[in-house]
């Protein structure tokens, strides 16, 4: 049996209504894919799924926004705490192109503290 969070989502993805966070694990990198709109309700699953990657101690964490289809604040804030909070223990890597993520980023400036690469096996090359 899966383990469970509070909410009773199974700890290793988050799905909801209106998008999902799956953490997999790539030979030591820690790689979160987020599905859907990255807002209020599903940056706090970002968070959580997060916190749990950095708890693993990977060499690095890549956050995909390839499939997200609206960026939030919210979801930028949760960026951002993965980049300089307290559970940052590897460099982050964001995976973000195109006008529905790139552009709120370029927008709010974290262009210039986040390290964003324009695809996942960009991001994962060392």
């Amino acid at each position: 049996m899966a383990e469970r969070d509070v909410t009773g989502d199974a700890l290793g993805d988050a799905v909801g209504p209106a998008g999902s966070v799956v953490l997999e694990d790539r030979a030591g990198v820690a790689v979160l894919h987020v599905e859907g709109a990255l807002d209020l309700a599903l940056a706090p699953k970002l968070r959580q799924l997060a916190e749990r990657a950095a708890r693993s101690r990977p060499a690095l964490l890549v956050i995909d926004l390839t499939d997200v289809t609206f960026l939030a604040s919210a979801g930028m804030a949760e960026l951002v705490r993965a980049h300089r909070g307290q559970a940052a223990t590897a460099p982050l890597r964001v995976v973000a192109r195109g006008r529905i993520t790139l552009r709120p980023l370029e927008l709010t400036r974290l262009t210039d503290e986040l390290a964003i690469y324009p695809s996942l096996s960009e991001a994962l090359a060392r």
